[in-house]
């Protein structure tokens, strides 16, 4: 069972991310704020990982669990073997996880989510004096005032964090931030691109064109 304490957080963490791409504009993209792995870490791969995303919300975590674990060969959704959760012992998660078999664990969630507002100035023009009446009102309307305005945008952060599970070390930490998602799925797909590409980036992962889900992201990590 989750703790009214954890309960409460991801009760307001997915609440938020629903509100996020609700909100947003017509625009979205993601940047990766920072990235992290570990220097020890060398190619080998996961054999069964399993991947998990934390919300209180079932819907939410069975959609991306599943779209997170089509990038990862052999991967597993968290909710088809942890059909409930104890966030009060996660070593004993971990051995839980390890005795069934999983070496790897790719776990995301939303860390926060701001509003950016942004004046954007108006544009007017100022030239020399026109002494006629005709000559100064196609000037004139030629280059009207525009006033200036407010834009809102929705920043979304997300962490993604990749452990293994024999070790229970972590090997590769990134923060990304997404501006405007148009929506949970395509939110998560454009995180999942952005994570991908820097994985392949330090030759955690192979870099492969894919033709199938499952074509898109065998995981070669494990620690010297």
């Amino acid at each position: 069972m989750i703790s009214r304490d954890a309960r409460s957080s991801f009760l307001h963490a997915a609440a938020a991310l629903a509100a996020a791409v609700a909100l947003t504009g017509c625009y979205h993209s993601t940047q990766m704020a920072a990235t992290w792995s570990d220097p020890s870490a060398r190619s080998l791969r996961f054999q069964h990982p399993i991947t998990v995303f934390v919300t209180t919300s079932e819907t939410m975590r069975r959609s991306v669990e599943d779209r997170m674990a089509s990038k990862f060969t052999n991967a597993t959704p968290a909710y088809r073997v942890l059909t409930t959760i104890d966030s009060t012992n996660g070593a004993q998660v971990r051995q839980q996880l390890a005795g069934m078999g999983y070496d790897g664990a790719i776990i995301m969630r939303v860390v926060d989510v701001t509003d950016k507002l942004t004046y954007v100035p108006g544009s007017y023009w100022y030239g020399g004096p026109y002494y006629s009446f005709a000559g100064y009102w196609g000037t004139a309307w030629g280059y009207p005032y525009d006033p200036g305005y407010i834009a809102q945008d929705r920043i979304v952060s997300m962490e993604t964090q990749i452990y293994a599970l024999a070790t229970d070390k972590l090997v590769y930490a990134a923060r990304s931030e997404t501006t405007n998602p148009r929506s949970v799925n395509k939110l998560v797909d454009s995180v999942l691109r952005h994570v991908m590409e820097e994985l392949q980036k330090e030759k955690l992962i192979a870099g492969t064109t894919c033709t199938a889900p499952t074509q898109c992201g065998s995981l070669p990590v494990t620690t010297r």
